[in-house]
């Protein structure tokens, strides 16, 4: 897997938490082999994949780096050679069970591969990441087969450790080394004739040994995969293939119709001596005990149909021995000249018997049943078709569509505040008209706009809701309300029922502003905000972030117009985890303006990735606010000056 091309495109689709590589999965593998095969475009094999990626990440890569990409890998791991499907590629495209066939190449493939997941199952439990990084040789270990376990969900890498599939590492790993590669070879071949023609596992054995020349004891998909992965690459010989299956049927040909041939060998040219007569007893002394009244019934219907030839395999069969036993089986017997030919007793002479019964029906309904069955192998051979098109291409993307947590295809919204006259009453747009004809023609405009907007605009106030309700409604399990924003108003107070539920049920309240306000706006948010909630107030958190450009000490004679403050300016609110809540996010601070007045747009969404994002941005901030928590007996008596953030006050 070592290539220099191949190192450079993985870190390009690199992503972390857990590390993988960007749009790089089994399936997707899959696809991009299905188009080699069947000389399609690897672009359009992968689209819907780059498409998945984009959905479950929410970062984009280029489609040529996740082509190029996957073109390398399939030659890296032999799946590929020279543009053609190799034998590993062709076994991995008929399998039913293609993902842990990969899975296992990918685990096996390697010196190296072999070596990282060994080491990992010495440790028990959750590998931590340290020592995890100091099995990794070099860069390539690092940048490449990291990723690359990762994607293919052979393991798990985060920040501080490592999670194992401990059941698929193991599984791949025991199928390494279990057998030889000429028996890897020909139980590659015999599933794929299996696959190709739908025989059974005797059928397709006996024509990969005469046909392709291939021996060797059976062997698992896995334990084939696991055994030649590493070993030089070989293109699927389609050539090689056919002339098998037309030999084959050729084969099964000459024999239905060597069944009907001998259906009709009665009254041939067998001589019965006389004066010879044998009896069970007199073949006892021959053969063994337990064959005796068979042979004698044998004898009796060659001598009653007047056969001259018999099916080898039937007499067998009567015999309860394999051909050759059997064929020395009757030879023995005094009075009888016959031979051994195509598997037919070719007989010239046999003893008059006493007793015995002949079961010619018997006999007739064995040919026949061969007959058919032959004849149902030449045509199923004739009816298969050695095309290397992936058995599960289609399913193997909706299994990724299913894999696709349902938040990440969650609804995302157009938060906005316009003017809505309808919600503002009459009353208000009246005061807000007066006699201005302008104004009364854009009070009708904007009627007529909020009645025909599109479905996917909902109002701030709207949006507010729901993320409140949220919290409400569904049982989280991070019952975390964050609030950022920089200016406030008596909107608090509308939210105030709301917010004393949350906190009734557990929720925390963690709230970000800035550090600079002046004493009127500390009030009013004390007011709004702290009044209302009279209970529960040990679940409010209440940090600020302003700073200097310039650090300095700030006293009472420092002329503060010369001081460039910087702080907080976003307007952001989130509920819940990344798994189970919802931001909200644009230009509205939490006041009356912004919710009713002002034009203002943002985004809502519950998408996993997008919450995960703002919860950490919001996080961070807050962590660097940590030395600016506020008390909140402190807002009790606020005095009559601007808060100054500690870091300028000392």
């Amino acid at each position: 897997m070592r290539n220099d091309l191949l190192q450079d495109l993985a870190v390009t689709l690199a992503i972390d938490n857990p590390e993988r590589l960007w749009g790089v999965s089994p399936e997707s593998t899959y696809a991009a082999l299905d188009a080699v095969a069947t000389d399609k475009s690897l672009l359009d094999a992968l689209e819907g994949y780059h498409t998945l990626a984009l959905a479950a990440t929410n970062q984009e890569r280029e489609r040529d780096i996740l082509v190029d990409f996957h073109r390398e890998f399939l030659r890296a791991v032999n799946l590929v050679a020279d543009g053609e499907v190799t034998e590993i590629g062709a076994l991995v495209l008929r399998s039913n069970d293609s993902r842990a066939l990969l899975q296992t190449l990918v685990a096996t493939h390697s010196e190296a591969t072999r070596r990282v997941l060994r080491d990992c199952l010495a440790i028990e439990d959750i590998v931590p990441r340290r020592e995890y990084e100091t099995l990794l040789r070099d860069n390539h270990e690092i940048e490449v087969l990291t990723p690359v376990f990762g994607s293919f969900n052979l393991l798990r890498m985060f920040p501080d450790g490592v999670e194992l599939s401990v059941e698929a590492v193991e599984r791949s790993l025991k199928a390494h080394d279990i057998g030889s590669e000429e028996a890897a070879r020909a139980s590659l071949h015999r599933s794929l004739l299996r696959s190709f023609s739908g025989f059974d596992a005797e059928v397709a054995e006996e024509i990969t040994a005469q046909h392709l020349g291939r021996r060797g004891r059976g062997m698992t998909e896995q334990a084939i995969v696991a055994t030649l992965g590493d070993a030089d690459a070989e293109r699927f010989d389609y050539e090689a293939v056919r002339t098998a299956i037309d030999e084959a049927r050729a084969e099964y040909d000459r024999l239905a119709a060597r069944s009907v041939d001998l259906l009709t060998a009665g009254g041939g040219d067998v001589t019965v001596t006389s004066g010879e007569e044998i009896t069970v007893e007199d073949v006892r002394e021959h053969a063994e005990s337990d064959t005796a009244p068979a042979i004698i019934d044998l004898f009796a219907m060659v001598v009653a149909q007047r056969l001259d030839r018999v099916h080898a395999r039937y007499v067998a069969s009567q015999l309860d021995m394999s051909l050759y036993p059997a064929f020395n089986a009757i030879n023995s017997v005094p009075g009888v000249e016959c031979e051994l030919q195509d598997e037919v007793l070719v007989l010239d002479q046999v003893p008059t018997v006493v007793g015995g019964t002949s079961h010619y029906d018997r006999y007739v309904e064995f040919l026949l049943d061969e007959r058919e069955t032959f004849a149902s192998r030449r045509e199923t051979l004739a009816e298969s078709s050695i095309t290397l098109e992936g058995v599960d291409v289609d399913a193997h993307l909706v299994t990724r569509i299913s894999e696709i947590e349902s938040r990440q295809v969650a609804p995302t919204y157009f938060a906005f505040t316009l003017i809505d006259p309808d919600a503002l009453g009459q009353e208000v747009m009246e005061e807000y008209v007066g006699d201005s004809r302008g104004l009364g023609r854009e009070r009708a405009r904007l009627r007529r706009w909020h009645g025909s907007r599109p479905s996917d605009l909902r109002s701030y106030t709207a949006m507010t809701d729901r993320l409140f309700s949220r919290g409400l409604e569904s049982n989280l399990d991070q019952q975390v309300l964050r609030v950022m924003t920089p200016y406030d108003d008596d909107t608090f107070a509308e939210y105030a029922a709301q917010l004393r539920r949350l906190l009734e049920a557990g929720h925390e309240l963690r709230f970000l502003t800035r550090h600079t306000k002046e004493p009127w706006e500390w009030k009013r948010l004390r007011d709004n905000l702290l009044k209302p909630l009279d209970a529960n107030r040990e679940q409010v958190s209440i940090r600020t972030y302003s700073r200097f450009k310039q650090h300095q000490r700030i006293t009472p004679e420092t002329d503060r117009s010369q001081v460039s403050e910087v702080g907080i300016h976003g307007k952001l609110h989130i509920i819940g985890g990344p798994h189970e809540g919802a931001a909200l996010l644009g230009s509205a601070n939490f006041m009356e303006n912004s919710y009713h007045w002002n034009p203002e747009c943002g985004v809502y969404t519950e998408r996993t990735a997008f919450v995960r994002a703002a919860t950490e941005f919001f996080d961070v901030v807050w962590d660097l606010a940590e030395a600016d928590q506020l008390s909140l007996n402190r807002l009790q008596e606020i005095p009559d000056r601007e808060f100054i953030p500690s870091y300028y006050t000392s």
